[in-house]
C-alpha cells in the first residue's frame, strides 16, 4: 500500500491540499475560467479536515506531519509575503494536551492561487495577462486611430470575458498574432464584404488567411466592442462575404457544340452556388452520382454532364432546369434511390436512367454489398422504384448494390443516347 493510501481520511496536508487545487481549480478548465472571468468568486476557501475524537491519538505520527507541513507552510508563506491564510484553532486533546491545529485554508486571489500551485502556473498566470493587456491596450490605441470608439467601461468586461474564454488560442498566438488581431478588429465594420469572399475583404496590414483561420474568435472579439449582432448573424454574414464553396461539382461537356459554348473547356469544376445561377449551354443534362461514370461519356449531343456532387443535389432546384431535358444516373441502391427521390422533390420531370429492375435482373452478378442501408423508404420514388428499393432492402437479389462502374459501356452508350435523343 503507497504512503499516500495509508494515511487517514482526516488531515490534509500541504502536498495533498495543492495537488487538490489544482486537479479542482487549474486543470478543471471551465472552473478556471470562471475564476480568471469573475464568474466564480473569491476567497476560495477548503477544509484541512482536522481530526476529531480520538483520530489524533490512534495516528499521532500522522497528525505530527498535519500540523508541522502547515505550520512550515506558513513560515514560508510569510517569508515570501504570499496572501494566503491558514487557520489555526485549539484544540484541546486528553492525552496529547492543548494542540494548535490547522483548520481551513484560504486563498484571496486567482494569483494568490497560481503562486501557491507553483513556478510553472505562475509563469502561465502572467503569459495569459500579459497577452489580455497588451490586447486592451493596442485595442485602444487602434480604435483611437480609426475615430472609432474607444473601448468604453461598458465593453471592458465583454472584452475580458471573451479573450478569458478563448484562452487557449490566445496562449498559442506569437506575437505577431496578436498584433494582427488588434490592427484587424478597428478596420472591420458591418457590410464592409459587398458580397465578396471573405478573402476578398478589404484590409491592410492583415492577410485574409490569418482571418479565415481565427473566425470565431475574430467574431467574439468584434461582437463583444464593436457591434453584437456581429455574433447573432455570423462573422461572414455580418461582413456581407460569402461562404467559400466546399461542393465542387464535375462539369463536362458531352460534345463540341456544348464544349464550344464553354469556351472550348473540356473539364470545369462548379460550385452549387455558381450552377445555381448559370445556365448551362445544352439542351440535355446528365446529372450523375459518380465522377468516374462521367469522365467515361463522351459523344452525346447537345448535352453537358454533372457529376460528384453525391447527396448533394439541392442545386437541382434551380430555375433554368425547367427548360432543359434532364436526366438522373446513379448506383441501384437503397442510397441512390434515396438520392433519386431527392432529386425528383426538387424536379418532377426528372427523367432517371439505368436505375431499374430491367438493369438489376440483367447484371444481378455484378452487384456487391451496401455497407449501410437507407431505413426510410423515399417519398418521392415512383411504385416500380419503390418496389425495387424495397427487394434490395429486404436482400431479394442476394447482395444490395449495382454501382454504376460495373455496368458495360455499350449499355451504357446505348441508354443515354436514346435518352439524348
Amino acid at each position: 500500500m503507497s504512503e499516500e493510501n495509508s494515511r487517514p481520511a482526516w488531515g490534509v496536508i500541504q502536498q495533498d491540499a495543492v495537488e487538490l487545487l489544482r486537479a479542482k481549480y487549474w486543470k478543471n478548465t471551465k472552473t478556471l475560467k470562471s475564476l480568471l472571468a469573475g464568474n466564480t468568486e473569491f476567497p476560495l476557501q477548503i477544509s484541512l479536515k482536522p481530526p476529531k475524537g480520538n483520530a489524533a491519538l490512534n495516528n499521532i505520527s500522522h497528525f505530527q506531519e498535519f500540523v508541522d507541513s502547515w505550520k512550515s507552510f506558513c513560515e514560508q508563506a510569510e517569508y515570501e509575503s504570499m496572501q494566503v491564510n491558514v487557520r489555526w484553532e485549539t484544540v484541546i486533546f486528553r492525552s496529547i494536551s492543548e494542540q494548535q491545529v490547522p483548520t481551513y485554508l484560504t486563498i484571496p486571489d486567482i494569483s494568490s492561487l497560481a503562486r501557491m500551485l507553483g513556478d510553472a502556473e505562475e509563469q502561465q498566470l502572467k503569459g495569459w495577462q500579459s497577452r489580455i493587456s497588451y490586447i486592451f491596450d493596442s485595442l485602444s490605441i487602434e480604435l483611437a486611430k480609426r475615430t472609432v470608439h474607444p473601448i468604453r467601461s461598458i465593453y471592458e468586461r465583454e472584452l475580458f470575458s471573451t479573450l478569458v474564454a478563448n484562452l487557449e488560442i490566445l496562449s498559442g498566438f506569437s506575437k505577431l498574432e496578436l498584433e494582427l488581431l488588434v490592427k484587424l478588429i478597428p478596420q472591420l465594420h458591418k457590410g464592409m464584404g459587398r458580397g465578396s469572399y471573405l478573402r476578398a475583404l478589404p484590409v491592410i496590414f492583415v492577410d485574409t488567411k490569418y482571418i479565415e483561420k481565427n473566425l470565431k474568435l475574430i467574431e467574439s472579439v468584434t461582437a463583444a466592442i464593436l457591434d453584437s449582432s456581429a455574433k447573432e448573424m455570423g462573422l461572414l454574414s455580418w461582413l456581407d462575404c460569402r461562404n467559400k464553396p466546399k461542393d465542387w461539382l464535375l462539369v463536362k461537356p458531352l460534345c463540341k457544340s456544348a464544349a464550344d459554348a464553354l469556351g472550348g473547356l473540356p473539364l470545369l469544376r462548379m460550385s452549387s452556388e455558381t450552377l445555381l445561377q448559370f445556365d448551362l449551354p445544352a439542351k440535355n443534362i446528365l446529372v450523375i452520382e459518380n465522377e468516374q461514370s462521367c469522365l467515361s461519356l463522351d459523344n452525346i449531343p447537345d448535352t453537358i454532364a454533372v457529376s460528384g456532387g453525391g447527396k448533394n443535389v439541392s442545386w437541382m432546384r434551380v430555375n433554368w432546369l425547367a427548360n432543359k431535358r434532364v436526366a438522373y444516373w446513379g448506383d441501384i441502391d437503397s442510397e441512390g434511390l434515396a438520392i433519386l427521390s431527392d432529386v425528383r422533390s426538387k424536379l418532377s420531370t426528372v427523367i432517371p436512367l439505368m436505375m431499374d429492375t430491367e438493369t438489376v435482373k440483367a447484371y444481378r452478378d455484378r452487384m456487391v454489398d451496401e455497407p449501410e442501408s437507407v431505413i426510410r423508404e423515399p417519398v418521392a420514388l415512383t411504385e416500380s422504384e419503390l418496389m425495387l428499393f424495397r427487394m434490395l432492402r429486404n436482400g431479394d437479389y442476394g447482395s444490395a448494390r449495382l454501382e454504376q462502374e460495373r455496368l458495360p459501356m455499350d449499355f451504357v452508350y446505348e441508354k443515354v443516347r436514346v435518352w439524348a435523343g
